[in-house]
């Protein structure tokens, strides 16, 4: 593995612009106080289930992941082919059945790593993937949040493992709050617990992140929901009559899209025009 240089992680983090701030506070009086994030692009700056996988590609040419006699059965291209075709959810998928010989300890490993790196990049295969990062406008919503008294959940299709860890060490929410993507655990010959290929229902991908939060968290909804990516409509949809909708992706399309999916029963806040996310990472 080669790490590029970057950048220093910045402590401080900037305030929640007053408008929004009057909003959110507007909310917390009326109905269920809480907020469900995805994680990747929205909370982080960068996609932790990509930076993962692609420490495991890189340590796997070195065979530092040979489990059993076995290796990873996806290739960085292949898997970089699949997003690029637009089969997002079925690489979010495939990337985690793909673990099944990794031992969960080393992903838990590898997931602080990064999180604790002060560069920008890894390269694979002379591709540069970003290292993500806790945005600081992000962190200052969350903890702004956390002071109104919401509950917060968040729901992610990277790995339930480096997302519970994240959560935990890194956002200080509850494990029990932060989901992913999950596979069902098998004991082997001598009584090792290990991943297996098979993906826990319901898988938070797509319209599989709304299944998760009605099965799993509640049936009562949100009063914000946040995510940027047109695979989160959904999750966002998830939200109260009268709720916020906090917008951070890049993709105007889709922007519109949720615009016209909330159809006015819920405000819809781009944090990138409202100049709120700064876009470097902590």
């Amino acid at each position: 593995m080669k790490i590029l240089p970057g950048y220093r992680r910045k402590k401080n983090s900037p305030e929640v612009p007053s408008e929004l701030l009057k909003k959110i506070k507007g909310l917390s009086s009326t109905g269920i106080k809480r907020a469900v994030f995805d994680l990747d692009n929205t909370i982080l700056n960068g996609d932790i289930g990509d930076a993962v996988f692609c420490r495991l590609k890189n340590l796997e040419t070195m065979e530092r992941v040979r489990v059993d006699g076995k290796l990873i059965d996806l290739s960085w291209e292949v898997y970089m082919e699949m997003i690029a075709h637009g089969e997002k959810e079925f690489a979010y998928k495939r990337v985690t059945e793909c673990m099944e010989y990794i031992p969960e300890s080393l992903i838990l490993d590898l997931t602080r790593e990064l999180m604790n790196s002060d560069f920008r990049y890894i390269e694979h295969a002379g591709e540069q993937i970003p290292i993500p990062h806790i945005d600081p406008g992000m962190r200052s919503l969350i903890d702004l949040l956390k002071g109104e008294k919401f509950d917060i959940y968040v729901i992610s299709a990277s790995n339930s493992i480096s997302v519970k860890v994240i959560a935990d060490e890194y956002l200080e929410l509850s494990r029990e709050k932060a989901f992913g993507i999950e596979s069902e655990r098998h004991k082997n010959e001598d009584g090792r617990e290990l991943l297996s290929e098979v993906l826990k229902e319901p898988v938070p991908v797509n319209n599989g992140k709304a299944d998760l939060y009605r099965a799993l968290i509640s049936e009562k909804m949100p009063l914000i929901t946040s995510g940027d990516s047109e695979l989160d409509l959904p999750m966002l949809d998830l939200v109260d009559d009268g709720g916020l909708v906090l917008w951070r992706g890049e993709d105007d399309i889709v922007l519109k899209k949720l615009n016209e999916l909330m159809s006015g029963r819920a405000d819809v806040i781009s944090l990138k025009q409202a100049g709120f996310t700064s876009g470097v990472s902590e």
